[in-house]
């Protein structure tokens, strides 16, 4: 409880600073209004560090030392979620939806990440696609890798563009001034992203997060590179040998 506290409390510093990446990106934490380092090891709850509280609790998934960015949560791809029981992407123009994901079993279609079913939902809309669905405007990227491996992923949304992201390859497609509501709220790997219950993933889930604005390109690379807790002054940076080597690959060949 200690850690969480400490964590939280640097978080509230953080709000008023911004993190800022070259000439271009800067990442306000005030905008941040869900994060899951899922770094807690131990108990029930999946503890939010934004500071508004939205902690959720870990039905059936498990804790693992072996996440992109220090711990992460598995989920079982049959039972397993983290349920926010808040509808925080709800009447909005603009979001963001940041993950990283390690999938072990991708049989089937509409296996969930981040998402309240009818608007948004974002996840693998089958097994080699990775989709943002609103009721104004949808975009799909291929997901295009090996099983139990880390990647990071991300949906944003915003008056001008619909835009999916698998680690740094990009598909846009049009946007929308509103991305409706829904009578639901956030569940973060089953328990209902696309459809009213279900949508199970099976794999691991690291940092995950919910932004009231549409991140830019450059911000999302601060946020692969440093991790959540990096990027918003959280954590030390200390991002596993796998995920650095994966991320210097892929800048030789952008």
């Amino acid at each position: 409880m200690a850690k969480h506290s400490c964590l939280v409390g640097a978080l509230g510093v953080a709000v008023s600073v911004l993190f800022l990446h070259g000439a271009h990106a800067a990442i306000d934490a005030a905008d941040a209004v869900g994060v899951w380092l899922f770094d807690d090891g131990a108990g029930d709850t999946a503890v939010d560090l934004s500071g508004l509280g939205n902690d959720g609790p870990r039905l059936n998934a498990t804790w693992t030392d072996d996440g992109a960015f220090g711990k992460a949560l598995e989920f079982n791809g049959s039972d397993a979620c983290v349920e926010t029981g808040q509808p925080l992407l709800d009447g909005l123009s603009d979001f963001t939806i940041t993950a990283w994901v390690k999938p072990i079993d991708m049989a089937g279609n509409r296996i969930g990440l981040v998402g309240q079913n009818d608007s948004p939902e974002f996840g693998f809309i089958d097994a080699g696609t990775i989709n943002l669905w609103t009721p104004n405007g949808a975009a799909s990227i291929p997901y295009g890798h090996d099983q139990d491996q880390w990647h990071f992923v991300a949906g944003v949304a915003s008056p001008d563009k619909t835009a999916v992201y698998v680690d740094t390859d990009e598909v846009t497609s049009g946007g929308a001034p509103d991305r409706g509501t829904s009578a639901f709220t956030v569940n973060i790997g089953g328990c209902g992203i696309w459809d009213a219950a279900g949508n199970w993933f099976s794999g691991q889930m690291d940092d995950v997060s919910i932004w009231h604005v549409a991140l830019e390109p450059e911000d999302l690379e601060v946020l692969m590179t440093q991790g959540l807790g990096g990027a918003l002054g959280l954590l030390p940076v200390s991002a596993k040998g796998k995920v650095t080597a994966t991320w210097a690959g892929m800048k030789r060949h952008r």
